[in-house]
């Protein structure tokens, strides 16, 4: 779980863009890698310009570990927690993301981020649906998950599906993005989008043609500020759309 610069500068994208702040929790200790090389490096260098001027690359990292709590500090957030299985890289919070979850971390984030987290968990709708209890009213999940080219990664690559499917369709959450991004630094600008199977009925197209190398599923999702209800069923959409038109 790391931070590199393509990634990094999509975190900048979304929390600046969408106006995020708050109290902030990563699931896992992500580690700060900062700029490569070549194309994600010029990405990262001109998001850095954009949204952070006058912020260098060096004050965005840890001055005394590998780390990125001073990353997401610099963003803008009022506390910066880390949530793990284990101690192993000293998370702020030791917490079993598949384990019924204590109420006092229930409502207590602004804002979460999946940085390639969940896919490890073997039972991943109860992660996810931890993450919803987590969340405020309002508060938002940024996801970047393994989602092709991922072989023997993890249990799981997440597909734009989940998006749609589960955060959206089933718990009513706002969709701010959604986007396949490419981890290799030669192919940083390859964004490829996706349609809306709420929208149109099918399963989601993708604009373009996908890259090789590892491709990141890059999503935001913003949790509904009424309540809503978490234990219903979850269908795949463009399934649901046929049943109930037939």
């Amino acid at each position: 779980m790391a931070i590199p610069d393509t990634l990094a500068a999509r975190l900048i994208e979304t929390v600046k863009d969408n106006e995020l702040s708050g109290k902030f929790a990563m699931l896992g200790r992500q580690r700060w890698v900062g700029k490569r090389r070549k194309r994600s490096a010029a990405l990262f260098e001109a998001v850095l310009e954009k949204y952070l001027p006058g912020v260098t690359e060096k004050e965005l990292a840890n001055p005394d570990n590998q780390y990125s709590e001073t990353f997401f500090e610099k963003l803008g957030f009022s506390s910066v927690d880390s949530i793990d299985f284990s101690d192993f890289e000293d998370a702020s919070i030791i917490q079993d993301l598949s384990a019924e979850l204590p109420k006092a971390l229930e409502n207590k984030f602004d804002v979460i981020y999946d940085g390639g987290t969940c896919e490890h968990i073997f039972d991943l709708p109860t992660a996810y649906r931890n993450i919803h209890k987590m969340l405020k009213a309002g508060g938002v999940l940024i996801g970047h998950s393994p989602c092709n080219n991922w072989v023997n990664h993890s249990f799981y690559q997440i597909n734009p599906e989940m998006v749609y499917g589960f955060w959206e369709k089933a718990l009513g959450y706002e969709v701010l993005h959604c986007s396949l991004q490419p981890l290799m630094p030669m192919y940083a600008n390859k964004v490829v989008t996706t349609t809306n199977p709420n929208i149109t009925g099918k399963r989601p197209r993708l604009s373009g043609a996908l890259t090789s190398g590892g491709i990141i599923l890059n999503y935001a999702v913003r949790k509904p500020k009424h309540r809503v209800k978490s234990g219903g069923k979850v269908f795949q959409t463009d399934y649901m759309n046929r049943w109930n038109n037939d």
